[in-house]
């Protein structure tokens, strides 16, 4: 991927026209440019070419805002339709066809762990740290495919459910069928965690004398379990350590049942596709819907797959920009502000260190076929946010979609990165942008989520289900309509959240 000067500006007028779909997070442009290039010009060199012609993302300070095109995204979803017509099970087929990818990226990663960086040349590291990120963008073309069908046809999906209920005298239990077709029917990596972890409890009732051995294996197993697209958060024996002792504790005190906390995770989603098949053949769903819920199910289970090698990728690349920060002048938080086609410029230290200074502060880079540009101009920065971000009405009230039941009253704290999760209390209802895995902690806190994105298969949906909280995924306007402080009611049985003071 090369880089094409002003293309931004080449561009402003697709920008203009476009209506965008806003996410946000922690990353910083080194770890999420892989998933640019992936979006927009990797995909298009595969059996699948129907990924996003064009995206931009905004970073500051580790906190990054990633534009998707609507269009672009339903774009994408038409041609997984499309093909779907011709093979119901397309989904299955796309999975295992980039299966070859992700096994190949996790044992480039285990390579990379058991090689000594400091004894690698210049030319040897930069091909290391090629062969990865190439190995990388080829697994992440998964990315497009699930985005652009994820985040543009829960509408669609929902709209065919509705009218079915309706044709059939039954449109007042739409809210309640929906949840249950589409809840997720797979084990998450964090449900893998906590169960592995559970095993450890279990195992150490009779033999405690193995609980360090144990710990230090969950821990080289699941280090990786906290990152994001900017931090590699190492998590240490001592966090799984205070994790075990809760669980021992609540055992001891009857407050938890460890193989009853294990079964209830391992069924969870059993449950979740024995209810779903059920109520399929009940309502007698057409085949064209039956299709669209077989696509969810499985871009679901794709998805938190993403998230994990996500993780391992910040991990695997952090080990690589420190090596190429100790050959350099560049600090690493600098080189997080670097981008892979750089990194031969990095080596041999062309690149200004004020220019990736002046990054940090604010850039936005834009993806087209094979090419990419950069801007840290803060005035044509402020104009592209506008467009990407539109106008939203305040209003008292916000409508999403039910992504799990449930009805609660709580405080509104609006969180905007990771880092400001201490504020989110018990009781309190969690309204962001999206939700990503690093808000866990807060989540857990929370007694209710609302979004202003996110689809079916989001974060949020899959976590309200496995915590059995009310969620509203989709309102576009939460945290423009609400600031911290509001009262508010989630009411997840009509899909709406109200201020009541």
């Amino acid at each position: 991927m090369k880089q094409q000067p002003n293309l931004f500006k080449e561009r402003l007028g697709s920008i203009e026209k476009l209506t965008w779909y806003r996410q946000r997070f922690d990353a910083c442009p080194h770890f999420m440019f892989f998933l640019g290039d992936a979006h927009i010009s990797n995909i298009q060199h595969t059996k699948y070419p129907f990924g996003q012609r064009i995206a931009y993302a905004g970073f500051s300070k580790n906190r990054a805002d990633w534009y998707h095109g609507l269009e672009e995204l339903e774009y994408t979803a038409s041609k997984i339709i499309e093909a779907s017509e011709q093979n119901s099970h397309i989904s299955k087929e796309m999975v295992a066809d980039f299966l070859p990818w992700q096994k190949e990226f996790y044992e480039a990663c285990v390579e990379l762990k058991n090689k000594d960086l400091s004894r690698a040349t210049d030319d040897e590291l930069l091909a290391l740290y090629n062969n990865l990120a190439e190995i990388y963008t080829k697994k992440l073309n998964s990315s497009p495919l699930i985005d652009g069908f994820a985040l543009s046809t829960d509408t669609v999906i929902a709209s065919k459910i509705k009218n079915f209920l309706d044709s059939k005298g039954l449109g007042e239990k739409f809210v309640e069928y929906f949840a249950v077709l589409t809840a997720p029917v797979f084990i998450s990596f964090l449900q893998e965690e906590e169960i592995a972890l559970l095993k450890i409890a279990r195992k150490l009732k009779n033999n405690p004398e193995n609980e360090d051995e144990l710990l230090n294996q969950h821990q080289q197993n699941y280090f990786w379990i906290q990152n994001n697209y900017v931090k590699d958060h190492v998590v240490g024996v001592a966090t799984f350590k205070k994790r075990l002792q809760e669980y021992k504790n609540n055992s001891k005190n009857n407050s938890i049942d460890i193989d009853d906390r294990i079964a209830e995770i391992e069924n969870l989603s059993k449950d979740h596709k024995n209810e779903k098949m059920k109520l399929i053949a009940e309502l007698g769903l057409p085949t064209e819907i039956v299709t669209l819920l077989e696509i969810t199910d499985d871009f679901n289970a794709w998805q938190d797959e993403r998230k994990k090698g996500t993780f391992w990728a910040t991990h695997y690349f952090s080990i690589l920009l420190e090596e190429f920060s100790k050959r350099t002048n560049y600090t690493l938080d600098q080189l997080k502000y670097a981008f892979p086609p750089e990194m031969a410029d990095i080596l041999s230290q062309k690149i200004d260190a004020s220019e990736l200074d002046k990054r940090i502060e604010y850039c936005m880079i834009i993806w087209i076929l094979d090419h990419y540009d950069v801007t840290t101009d803060k005035d044509f920065i402020e104009k592209l946010d506008r467009i990407g971000t539109g106008e939203a009405a305040v209003t008292h009230e916000v409508k999403g979609f039910t992504a799990s039941r449930g009805k609660v009253t709580g405080k509104v704290k609006i969180l905007v990165s990771s880092e400001e999760m201490n504020k989110v209390e018990e009781g309190d209802i969690l309204v962001a942008v999206m939700t990503r895995p690093d808000y866990l902690p807060a989540m857990q806190k929370a007694a209710g989520f609302v979004t202003d994105e996110g689809g079916i298969t989001c974060h949020a949906a899959i976590v309200a289900r496995e915590m059995k909280k009310p969620c509203i995924i989709g309102t576009k306007v939460a945290t423009k309509t609400f600031k911290d402080g509001d009262m508010v009611e989630i009411d997840a049985e009509k899909g709406i959240v109200r201020i009541l003071k």
